[in-house]
């Protein structure tokens, strides 16, 4: 019996051993601090902004087809959230891995407990039929680790390509012209954003750190836009001027 067990126990590890073997790393690369900047060729703010530590960059085969995998560490799962939120747009599957997760035809880009994932392959649909197995030899998609994404916007599910998540003024400033003007002067740890491009409004949902700036920022917005507020959030509706048009580009 004995034997037996040991017979069976190398069975279950042969085939994921093998499965290993399958990928071919070509390159591999690991960026931090200052090292961060020329690799992103100019978009490190937007990264810096929701505190990117390190990145790990691999040139890989698998199964014949060529993919490059990028993961970015960050410091909580919503900041991954954040960053993966400013990437991703149409997407052909969303949220359906056990994480969170957007495929597109040439790229599948992940959440997965503090880290952004993106996976590359420009051979296209041979690729993207294998690009899940890939993913999951460098990462546990179990969604244990998913952001704690807020009560008020559970409607929103799947949240990939719908709900945006900022950090700071060089993410928002991108988005909306009138968030920005509201939050100028008040300390804040978050932003929840969700746009309506049909009437061309947005709902915000801002995390704050006092009483104070709950009240500071509730002064500034229009009773009508106010949904709801509590000791540390102000939920509010709002609408783009004819002229700012940075949420709703042609």
């Amino acid at each position: 019996m004995k034997h037996f067990m040991q017979w069976l126990s190398l069975l279950l590890i042969i085939p994921a051993f093998l499965a290993a073997q399958d990928i071919e790393v070509k390159r591999e690369r690991e960026f931090t601090g200052a090292g961060l900047y020329g690799f992103m060729n100019g978009g490190a703010e937007q990264f810096l902004e929701y505190g990117v530590s390190k990145l790990v960059a691999r040139d890989v085969v698998y199964d014949g087809q060529e993919y490059t995998i990028e993961i970015y560490d960050m410091p909580t799962p919503e900041d991954a959230f954040g960053i993966y939120s400013l990437h991703v747009f149409k997407c052909q599957r969303a949220d359906t891995l056990g994480c969170i997760d957007c495929l597109s035809p040439y790229q599948l880009q992940a959440v997965v407990g503090n880290k952004y994932v993106s996976v590359v392959f420009p051979s296209g649909s041979a690729a993207k039929r294998k690009v899940d197995e890939l993913i999951r030899h460098y990462l546990p998609m179990d969604g244990k680790d998913n952001p704690a994404f807020p009560a008020q916007l559970s409607d929103l599910s799947p949240y990939s390509g719908k709900l945006k998540f900022f950090r700071g003024p060089i993410g928002i400033s991108g988005v909306s012209t009138s968030l920005m003007h509201y939050l100028d002067g008040i300390a804040y740890t978050g932003v929840w954003f969700v746009a309506d491009k049909s009437s061309k409004s947005y709902r915000a949902l801002v995390c704050l750190k006092e009483q104070e700036a709950v009240d500071k920022l509730k002064a500034k917005i229009p009773a009508s836009d106010l949904i709801q507020n509590g000791d540390d959030f102000i939920y509010l509706s709002g609408r783009e001027q004819e002229k700012q048009e940075l949420l709703f580009p042609m």
